[in-house]
């Protein structure tokens, strides 16, 4: 019975499986046969649909150019197309159409000749009131023998919804009961109203889709049918009536199936039907010789698999399966317990029964020799370490070669001794208790510790020590384990040292001193005090390095180290950075000076002859030293700003130390930082100009302005010029700068030369730019650039200090740049230091007064005197002379009266955006009292 039990349970899943694949199979079968009907009747219809569709397009481009024809007929040969008074037409006054001269009511040539040349029909429409009336065609009605002159277009036809809109149509449209593929225009007269109708139209040749339609035939009784818009049947299979068909169609028959296809472009529709039972009957067909064939494999495959489970499953392993499991799952589970089981000779399961009974006979052996193997004598005997083992009351009862070895006592002279007391140093002995007292309380310690020997030799261990227990918990013994690492010891102090000091100088490395100096940067940020750092190279050893050779070099380096090693104090540190490179910590200052004055003895020292080879030799060092505080800056960076003020110690000529500056640093890094914010708001379009307007107090007329930047920051707003340019001085940012602003403003003169405003722009120029070889063609590219915007109306500012740099070149510059038109101020005129000869020999064309003189000139006497110094001067030299920082009218009326009549300033205008400017000139009106006190000047007293 449980041979064939199991042979059921297996066989179970197979005969499920050879039931109910066949099934599905089957209904997958039936299932696909019913779409490929489904498909093969949506293919059909989409073929139907593609025949009137490719006669569409391929008639289209002739009705395109039969309309060109027709127009080119109707308008270039006979004339535009109007209405002159009315005409009659069956009886029914219409408007007369006429092609120039030539009336065309009845008049047929036109249409004629179109088509005589392209084939097809043509009409020419009329419009009366809402409709279009045919005037002239070649469509035939009555039979094929009249011309449908007089007709009406159909009023609700596609055609006409597009021309009353004014726009053509075409497509297929349905003329008198036939399909035509056509083409409307609308007929525009002289005033661009629709008059009439150009059409022309080809009858559609719709042979091939009567015939593709007619032998169309699905399954036995499926067919297809093409209805127009009506939902007349146009064609129809030729195996079915059309009555049945429409029957089937209209009602929708449930069982039929249907698959519609609708042409909107011509109104029709195809509808291809069929018989849903035919459809079962075909697919249920097929699908049955499927589930024969399955089921006839079904029954073959289960024969099979029970002649091989027969043959190479059951009988090699003989017995029944489940059995067999059972005793594997036994055997696992460690039960090798007899159980009375048996199996026919040579098979798997015969093998199986031998096999555990070995097993069973091998754990007795093992159980036999537990004890004997865990205190095997060949691994005591023989372990490097050594090992040592007590009783519960920690007495030793045996030791191993090795213990004898590292200890010195003999085994009789360890048995029987307390641990502590044999092996505890006397120095450490409380050390040793706590190990001991830990092994206690948690049965082990590991670690490492002091040991001693029998002649009070102290050594370095590696020791293990646990406790042995029985089942119930008890210490039984305790088992110790070490070895001597003392030589382990010395190589890692070894290694240490060679990773921490120099190998050559044996002076600290870089690592140690970086390691010392956080050291001393934590005790001074806890305690305070100030600690130095230096940073010194040596001068002059590399011709010591090249003439006496390497070995000379090293000499030269161990006798310095030596120096340095003996002239500092303790908790000072010298390390050798690699080189000829020194670094040097100074702890426990009292003063900047004491730091000051150890590094001049040092190099005092450093500077010293030096006995090489017979040779003496002299090296000096050149050293920077940083403190801290006030640079309170990490290790690394302490020790980069020493190496600075090193290299600036060099710089001054050798021998020397210099103390690094935070301050000077950190404004380095502003200017730095600065000048990249800068560039970056240059390149992202951050800067704007303001104009700030120059008028004549005398005629109040607006004679110019003043281009000045401005920074429109992201998140800042509007940032002065004073905020950033003093940052770009004398870099070469000011070039990119200054061409910017000069293109700016040339770009908003162009602007303003369009709108009527012909006025001079100036802008500043830093001497810094003004001294590149190649200003004066870089300003004429610029110039070019805008060639409507003329060179008179774009003018220099250069300071006075710009302007004495090199007065000669400037001058010369000058003159190359007035070839080009533009022309020159010298601004903040007073404020620098030019004399009367510079002045002379500067070919500028206007002098601007600083604005602090005009700005207090009302108040201070003596800058009302500069002021009128340079009013004078200007007029001695033939320049014209502009008075900035005018603030009030009071400022006007006074410069008018010393003869200067150009002034900018506050009291006129402030700077302003491009876009305001205009608007300002046009509603500037100067303070009348100007005009007053400049009449008064001119009347004599």
């Amino acid at each position: 019975m449980k041979f064939l039990s199991t042979l059921q349970r297996f066989l179970i899943p197979i005969v499920i499986l050879v039931i109910f694949g066949p099934l599905f199979m089957a209904q997958r079968e039936f299932s696909q046969e019913m779409r490929n009907v489904d498909l093969f009747a949506q293919g059909r219809a989409e073929s139907l649909k593609r025949l009137l569709t490719v006669s569409e397009h391929l008639m289209m481009d002739q009705v395109q150019a039969s309309m060109r024809l027709l127009k080119e007929v109707g308008i270039d040969q006979q004339g535009a197309p109007r209405i002159n008074g009315e005409a009659v037409v069956l009886g029914r006054k219409v408007p007369a159409l006429y092609l120039g001269n030539q009336p065309q009511t009845i008049n047929f040539a036109v249409v004629d000749h179109v088509t005589a040349i392209m084939g097809g029909t043509a009409t020419l429409f009329v419009k009366t009131g809402e409709d279009f009336v045919r005037v002239a065609t070649n469509v035939r009605q009555n039979g094929e023998t009249q011309r449908a002159v007089g007709t009406m277009l159909d009023p609700q036809g596609k055609a006409i919804q597009a021309i009353r809109n004014g726009a053509p149509f075409y497509g297929v449209v349905d003329i008198l009961g036939t399909p035509y593929i056509t083409g409307y225009e609308p007929m525009f007269d002289a005033n661009h109203q629709v008059i009439g109708i150009w059409y022309v139209g080809f009858k559609v040749d719709i042979q091939a889709l009567r015939e593709a339609v007619e032998s169309t035939k699905l399954l036995q009784s499926g067919f297809a049918a093409v209805l127009d818009a009506n939902r007349h049947i146009r064609f129809l299979s030729k195996h079915v009536l059309e009555k049945t068909a429409e029957q089937i169609i209209k009602q929708q028959d449930p069982d039929w199936t249907l698959t519609r296809q609708q042409i909107p472009e011509w109104g029709f529709e195809v509808v291809v039907a069929y018989p849903t039972s035919e459809a079962h009957n075909v697919s249920l067909t097929r699908s049955s010789n499927i589930l024969l064939i399955f089921l006839a494999l079904g029954l073959v495959l289960i024969a099979l698999v029970i002649f091989l489970m027969r043959r190479f499953v059951l009988r090699p392993l003989g017995g029944d399966p489940v059995v067999a499991t059972e005793l594997v799952r036994n055997i696992s589970a460690g039960n090798l317990a007899e159980d009375g089981i048996e199996a026919d000779e040579g098979t798997l399961m015969a093998n199986m029964l031998k096999m555990r009974q070995n097993l069973r006979s091998m754990v007795e052996t093992l159980h036999q020799n537990a004890e004997r193997l865990s205190l095997s004598a060949s691994v005591f005997e023989h372990a490097h370490d050594a090992i040592f083992i007590a009783d519960p009351h920690a007495r030793v009862i045996e030791v191993n070669p090795s213990f004898i070895k590292i200890t010195g006592y003999a085994r009789e002279e360890a048995s029987g001794q307390d641990v502590q007391a044999l092996l505890a140093p006397e120095h450490d002995a409380e050390s040793f208790s706590e190990v001991w007292q830990a092994v206690e309380d948690k049965g082990m310690w590991r670690g490492e510790t002091w040991l001693s020997g029998k002649h009070g030799t102290v050594f370095a261990a590696w020791l293990d020590i646990f406790a042995v227990r029985d089942e119930r918990g008890v210490v039984r013994r305790y088992v110790g384990v070490f070895s001597d690492i003392t030589p382990l010891m010395e190589q890692q102090q070894k290694l240490e040292r060679m990773a921490y000091h120099d190998a050559l100088t044996q002076l600290p490395n870089r690592a140690l001193f970086s390691d010392r100096l956080q050291q001393a940067l934590a005790h001074i940020d806890r305690n305070g005090g100030l600690l130095a750092v230096s940073y010194f190279d040596l001068d002059g050893f590399k011709p010591i390095n090249d003439t006496l050779g390497h070995e000379a070099g090293d000499q030269l380096l161990i006798q310095l180290a030596q120096r340095l090693r003996t002239s500092l104090r303790a908790g000072d540190t010298v390390a050798r950075l690699g080189g000829d490179e020194f670094a040097l910590l100074l702890c426990g200052l009292q003063s900047r000076e004491e730091a000051g004055q150890t590094l001049e003895r040092l190099l005092a020292i450093i500077s010293a002859p030096y006995q090489i080879q017979e040779v003496t030799v002299y090296v000096s060092a050149s050293a920077g030293i940083t403190l801290s505080p006030p640079d309170d800056a990490n290790p690394d960076i302490l020790l980069r700003h020493a190496d600075q003020a090193m290299y600036t110690a060099k710089l001054s000529g050798k021998n020397r130390y210099h103390v690094f500056d935070p301050e000077h640093d950190r404004q380095a890094r502003a200017q730095h930082e600065a000048l990249a914010a800068i560039k970056y708001a240059l390149d992202q379009g951050q800067f704007r100009l303001y104009y700030q307007p120059k008028v004549n107090m005398r005629s109040g007329k607006v004679i110019g302005s003043e281009a000045l930047i401005r920074w429109l920051h992201p998140e800042d707003g509007l940032r002065p010029p004073a905020e950033f340019l003093p940052y770009v001085e004398d870099t070469d940012l000011s070039i990119e700068l200054g061409e910017w602003v000069i293109h700016e403003a040339l770009k908003q003169l162009a602007r303003w030369q369009e709108e009527g405003l012909g006025i001079q722009v100036s802008v500043n120029i830093t001497a810094h730019h003004l001294m590149q070889p190649d200003f004066a063609q870089r300003l004429k590219e610029l110039l070019d650039e805008f060639p409507q915007v003329p060179p008179r109306l774009l003018e220099l500012e250069i300071t006075e200090s710009a302007a004495l740099e090199d007065i000669g070149v400037i001058s010369d510059l000058i003159d190359h740049c007035h070839t080009l038109g533009v022309t020159f101020a010298l601004d903040d005129f007073g404020a620098g230091y030019s004399s009367l000869t510079y002045l002379r020999r500067l070919p500028v064309d206007i002098l601007k007064i600083d604005q602090s003189f005009v700005r207090d000139m009302l108040l201070d006497p003596n800058d009302m005197a500069i002021v009128a110094g340079v009013i004078s001067l200007s007029l001695e030299f033939g320049r014209r002379v502009i008075a900035e920082g005018v603030e009030t009218a009071e400022h006007g009326m006074k410069l008018l009266a010393m003869n200067c009549e150009l002034a900018q300033g506050y009291g006129i205008a402030r700077p302003m955006p491009a876009e305001a400017f205009l608007p300002w000139v046009k509603t500037f009106n100067p303070d009348a009292r100007w005009a007053e006190a400049y009449t008064d000047m001119l009347i004599p007293r």
